[in-house]
């Protein structure tokens, strides 16, 4: 097997055999060379877009290259909050109430579903 933790290369995965729709034990390095200076990631609801933005993101880091990053979502920025607990009551500093109170839930229902996720 092909050592993938290497300076200058992202492991972005395993190659997929598309007409046998299976993962192949090939990966899937990109060289970070190749990069342009700006990037965008769009598709579909599901398409996998945050899983290949954490990819490239934690890639970039590793090869400490630096990161600004626009979420309009905030799935990304989301990975830094660390609760090692796993207290729900350390969520609601960064829960919008507003948000909670338009789905029609309390302040402890709404952090209590967020800590779920």
């Amino acid at each position: 097997m092909e050592d993938f933790e290497l300076m200058g290369k992202f492991y972005l995965g395993k190659e997929m055999d598309i007409p046998k729709k299976k993962i192949t034990d090939n990966i899937l390095l990109y060289d970070s060379k190749d990069l342009t200076t700006h990037a965008m990631i769009i598709g579909m609801t599901g398409s996998g877009k945050t899983g290949l933005g954490m990819t490239l993101l934690e890639e970039a880091l590793l090869d400490n290259i630096p990161i600004i990053a626009i979420d309009p979502k905030g799935d990304i920025t989301n990975l830094i909050l660390s609760f090692p607990d796993h207290m729900t009551a350390d969520y609601l500093p960064w829960i919008h109430l507003d948000d909670a109170a338009s789905e029609g839930f309390s302040a402890s229902q709404y952090e209590f579903r967020e800590a779920e996720k």
